[in-house]
């Protein structure tokens, strides 16, 4: 028995792991090869943002909302000011929801891809309803990162450099 064990265990083991050419990593690695333009995005100032419990306010305009239970890495980005709402999807309330690092289509420690969905919040609150997601893919670059660098290190000099809006997820 534990003969079968250990002849059949690395095989479960390697079966479990991620693929690039599969699952959440397919399209976004189709789509960064043949749809991101390269682009040297706006980041707003630290000194326009402020944080509160489970949103985000940019110059006193613009929100964007987030669970409670946000990762730790995906709040850090956006409090560095990398996601315009209005850069988005030209609105000035958004929630955004399942920010996702896809570490396999990485190129290399320079850059960091990423995919979120986000959700428009009606202006009169008391009538949100909400639609299937939208799902957007994003990347960041740091042209002075090298491979011992943390992730808040990275995030420091980073500049959002591709934002390509996948559709809606149904």
């Amino acid at each position: 028995m534990r003969l079968l064990f250990l002849l059949l265990f690395p095989i479960f083991v390697i079966g479990q792991t991620e693929n690039v050419n599969s699952g959440k990593y397919n399209p976004a690695k189709e789509i960064f090869e043949t749809q991101c333009e390269k682009k040297n995005y706006i980041k707003i100032p630290n000194s326009q943002i402020k944080v509160e419990k489970d949103k985000i306010i940019f110059n006193n305009i613009s929100t964007l909302e987030f669970d409670d239970n946000i990762d730790v890495k995906a709040k850090i980005i956006l409090t560095n000011g990398f996601l315009n709402p209005y850069e988005i999807d030209k609105s000035y309330s958004l929630k955004i929801s399942a920010i996702t690092e896809l570490p396999l289509i990485n190129p290399n420690f320079k850059i960091k891809r990423y995919k979120f969905w986000i959700f428009s919040i009606a202006e009169n609150r008391d009538d949100i309803i909400l639609a299937n997601p939208v799902e957007y893919y994003f990347e960041l670059q740091n042209e002075n990162a090298d491979e011992n660098n943390t992730f808040e290190e990275f995030i420091s000099n980073a500049k959002l450099t591709c934002l390509i809006n996948r559709g809606i997820i149904f």
